[in-house]
């Protein structure tokens, strides 16, 4: 349901990651791969000075493939060119101290890349054996953190095991036998249920060391690989004179496969490979601000505009009064002069429906049949209310109550839920109902203009008389909705459809903001309420204007800065509550993998501010 909804909106969810890729590696000025930093070292270079970063590729010496033993001791005698960036295996050791070797050789970058191989570790701690062998077992990578069954599983029965070597440890050539999309890989031969590849995105598995006994023998438990970037923290352990200067990056498993074979495949040919590892690209201003900024004074300006309808139409009534008033003054002065007397009536004798101020028909009312008229339940003269200072008080007052509520109680979805279905019908009243009405009258379509004849006030009154539950019904329906037309119904379930489907998309998608439709349906439904409100809402007096301002000012203070400095574990309750509960309380990474999990849940933004996301900024942020 999910994937026909996203298919429908043309707007598939955007992947979040824990870690976030903000560098690149780019092989030969063509391929590029994403990359993350680390806490040590210097940064990459900048985006703008990518250009001039051109550095060759190497690997490890042969009898340190990982890079950690200490290079003072010995590998004096392996160096690197100057101008090298060195690929170099995730495992054994800590990611500060490949960089710390790797810059003691002599390279000017390092590039660690994941493994599966990293994931199994070999303790040799333990006892020497009874055979007089040295003792050991191996340490199988964690589930959940490692790896996830639910992505992909497979039962590796004994005879096909036989061709993987766990001997003190996991050996590389296991790779050729656990990776890949061909049937080689033993998982995607052995897949339970789902086919493995349909499920597992990085078409690796790890062996569990699980072992399980059916009727066909013994099998290996194997599920589905993370491959995801990591951060490269530091070493508070390692203890050195030296620092590390030189920029640290890490690559996924998946990227680190393409990496190698250009290598593999320059080493076979006797090419150079050239690298260049830089930041990405992140632009200096942020136009969505501007963006944002014109799009609010827009709706200002234009639900300014609509409030001052009734104003305009006063001023046009007056306008058109004087002309007549002139056109009949002038009629006068011509009839006089030809030697007939016309006496002009007294004000007297003006009736009070002459001397009301006149008020000029809309171009609706002028092209639309008189019988369709009254068709609609949005009325010709918009709701108004004028507010008074109790008014601004009262606001303040249930704000703040509705605040603490949502604090104490984390009921952040009685929000959505609200948001959706009310600007649902702004969303009815300012667009849907009034483009549908304006286009069947282009068409002169009357059809869907005309009320339902059993729902007109004749029809309701007549059954009513006869008595019994439908006669009850129709003229209950009628005190409460009114006259009812097939463009109200059409454009009830267009708008509460969209809400429906925004509604649905903020609970079931993680993160929602990253899709289009979210946020552009987020946006439109905000404006259509602000222009509703606004053109509701009459400030008549500049009192009413500084009360509701000066309180809303004191209102801000308080619930963002003083806050803080009030509730238990010092949290502003209106970052709280605007961050539907602050930040997730687990670990990114595992939010990365788990989006739904109870402590992966807030830091989504409530559906209060328009929301435009920043352009070209792989950052995101609005």
């Amino acid at each position: 349901m999910k994937s026909l909804l996203h298919l429908v909106l043309l707007t598939p969810p955007l992947l979040t990651h824990a870690i976030l890729p903000t560098a690149i590696v780019q092989i030969n000025n063509d391929i590029s791969l994403y990359a993350s930093q680390a806490s040590f070292g210097s940064s990459p270079p900048a985006y703008s000075d990518r250009a001039s970063i051109q550095w060759g590729a190497a690997l490890p010496p042969s009898d340190d493939a990982l890079l950690c033993s200490d290079t003072a001791n010995t590998n004096n005698n392996v160096n690197v060119a100057p101008g090298v960036a060195m690929v170099v295996p995730r495992g054994e050791c800590s990611f500060q101290r490949k960089a710390l070797n790797a810059q003691k050789m002599g390279a000017s970058a390092i590039i660690i890349y994941g493994t599966l191989s990293s994931r199994y570790t070999w303790n040799a701690t333990t006892d020497v054996n009874d055979a007089g062998g040295e003792g050991g077992e191996m340490i199988w990578p964690a589930d959940k953190f490692d790896y996830d069954c639910d992505h992909g599983s497979a039962s590796i029965p004994a005879s096909d095991y036989a061709k993987l070597d766990f001997y003190r440890g996991y050996n590389a050539q296991n790779d050729g036998f656990l990776s890949g999309t061909s049937p080689q890989n033993l998982c995607v031969q052995h897949s339970e249920e789902a086919p493995f590849l349909e499920k597992c995105a990085s078409n690796k598995c790890l062996v569990t060391g699980e072992n399980v006994t059916t009727p066909q023998g013994l099998t290996h438990k194997a599920c589905c690989a993370w491959d995801l970037h990591v951060w490269l923290y530091g070493d508070s352990s390692l203890v050195e004179d030296e620092a590390v200067v030189i920029p640290a990056v890490y690559i996924t498993m998946e990227e680190s496969e393409i990496l190698l074979d250009v290598m593999r495949g320059a080493s076979d040919r006797g090419d150079p490979v050239t690298l260049s590892v830089y930041e990405r690209y992140v632009p200096q201003y942020n136009f969505s601000a501007v963006l944002i900024w014109a799009f609010g004074v827009f709706v200002a300006w234009i639900a300014s505009y609509m409030s001052s309808g009734e104003y305009r139409r006063v001023w046009k009534g007056v306008e058109r009064q004087r002309s007549l008033n002139d056109a009949g003054s002038g009629s006068i002065v011509r009839s006089n002069a030809a030697g007939r007397s016309s006496p002009r009536p007294s004000n007297s004798a003006i009736s009070s429906e002459e001397r009301g101020v006149y008020r000029a028909p809309s171009e609706q009312e002028r092209t639309t049949p008189v019988n369709s008229r009254t068709t609609s339940n949005v009325s010709e003269d918009p709701e108004s209310l004028e507010l008074t200072p109790m008014h601004a008080l009262g606001f303040i007052v249930m704000a703040s109550i509705s605040l603490l509520v949502l604090f104490f109680f984390k009921i952040y979805n009685v929000v959505k839920i609200m948001y959706a279905f009310g600007c649902s019908g702004a969303f009815m009243q300012i667009v849907v109902h009034p483009g549908f009405t304006a286009l069947f009258v282009r068409m002169r379509w009357e059809g869907p203009l005309r009320p339902f004849e059993c729902l007109t006030e004749e029809k309701a009154s007549r059954e009513a008389a006869r008595g019994g539950w439908k006669g009850q019904l129709l003229m209950c329906l009628w005190d409460f909705l009114g006259p009812i037309a097939p463009v109200d119904i059409v454009s009830v379930i267009l708008s509460y459809g969209m809400g429906a489907s925004w509604l649905y998309v903020a609970f079931t998608v993680p993160h929602p903001d990253t899709l289009v439709f979210y946020w552009v349906v987020q946006d439109i439904f905000g404006t259509c309420m602000c222009i509703l409100f606004l053109s509701t809402i009459k400030l008549n007096s500049i009192k009413v204007a500084a009360t509701l301002l000066t309180v809303a000012f004191f209102y801000d203070i308080f619930f963002v800065f003083v806050t803080p400095l009030l509730t238990k574990h010092g949290e502003s309750i209106m970052v709280n509550v605007a961050t539907t509960g602050g930040p997730p309380k687990a670990d990114p990474s595992w939010c990365e993998k788990y989006p739904f999990d109870a402590d992966c849940k807030g830091g989504d933004p409530l559906p209060m501010l328009f929301a435009i996301p920043r352009i070209g900024d792989y950052q995101g942020g609005w």
